[in-house]
């Protein structure tokens, strides 16, 4: 497959190959060296997908912080390679400074300046075709926390009486989060899918892109940054993206976003996938702590929410 992606692409043949492991890819991902010197990336798809074009386009058309893709077939795709390092990997090594997150939110301020009428959203957008669907965020929003229920009475008991008060909260926010812009997104937040150039913050795994609010996002980003700093978003990426979180919608999000995860089936499943790394699954079991934590500091999350949607305090 890679000798068809090479060709295909009127690259010079392939000298060797070496897979990159451990950070939960969902594809095969390898490093290509060409006779040359030249170094490409290989993507390999468990199972046949219609080819990367169309989205590809998309992506270089609006300018976006994407590598270039080379190659494409259902099984694969041959894309550059960007040299620089991870943000996560920056994040645990204490080297991500304010310069580096900048360039994180300048990269997701050209991503969300992609916009599309409000109303309109996608969870996943094909990579062949964009299909966008009227939504109702506060629907959404109230069957999330709906759900988060059970899960939230096994993990914090003390915390299930104030998801009333997340549903007031929602209520309130509710012209705010129907009338808000949609945009693009990158879908897939993850300290591992953006890399850090001398230059500039460049976004990989372009497999699950959505259209949203861009608040949604920002509130994604700023727990997962959370996972690895336990503080979440800097100053700094504010400083890049170019204007403070939009709210009450990020903070409604990023609330609503903890309860559905921390209470999700995922962690069992996390501990019973034989094909997980042991590392990765050593570093996920520290995660659901931290949403906890969060969790447990729900009064404190409500109280300001309630300064944020006008909302008063239930007697």
């Amino acid at each position: 497959m890679l000798d068809e992606l090479v060709a295909q692409a009127d690259l010079p043949p392939p000298v060797s190959a070496m897979p990159k492991v451990g950070r939960g890819f969902d594809n095969e991902i390898s490093t290509v060296v060409l006779a040359g010197g030249r170094r490409v990336v290989l993507r390999r798809f468990p199972q046949p997908r219609a080819p990367e074009w169309p989205r590809a386009r998309f992506l270089e058309q609006h300018g976006l912080p994407a590598p270039a893709l080379l190659a494409a077939n259902e099984r694969g795709s041959v894309i550059e390679f960007v040299d620089g390092d991870l943000l996560g990997d920056l994040i645990e090594a204490g080297r991500d400074t304010a310069g580096v997150w900048r360039m994180v939110g300048a990269a997701y301020r050209r991503v969300h300046a992609v916009g599309f009428p409000a109303g309109l959203a996608a969870e996943e957008l094909a990579a062949d075709r964009f299909v966008l669907t009227p939504v109702d965020p506060v629907e959404q929003l109230h069957r999330l926390i709906d759900n988060a229920r059970p899960g939230l009475h096994q993990l914090l008991p003390d915390c299930v009486d104030y998801l009333s008060d997340v549903h007031a909260l929602v209520d309130d926010a509710a012209t705010a989060l129907r009338t808000a812009a949609s945009a693009f997104g990158h879908g897939d937040i993850n300290m591992w899918n953006v890399l850090i150039t001398p230059e500039q913050a460049v976004l990989i795994d372009w497999d699950h892109p959505r259209v949203a609010d861009p608040a949604m996002e920002i509130a994604l980003l700023d727990k997962h940054a959370s996972l690895f700093n336990e503080t979440g978003l800097p100053a700094a990426f504010f400083t890049g993206y170019g204007q403070p979180p939009p709210e009450p919608n990020t903070s409604l999000h990023r609330l609503v976003q903890t309860l559905e995860w921390a209470t999700s089936s995922d962690w069992a499943e996390f501990e019973s996938d034989v094909a997980l790394p042991t590392e990765l699954k050593h570093r996920v079991r520290g995660w659901l702590p931290i949403l906890v934590d969060y969790l447990r500091e729900l009064p404190t999350h409500v109280d300001r929410l309630r300064t944020l949607t006008g909302t008063p305090r239930q007697a």
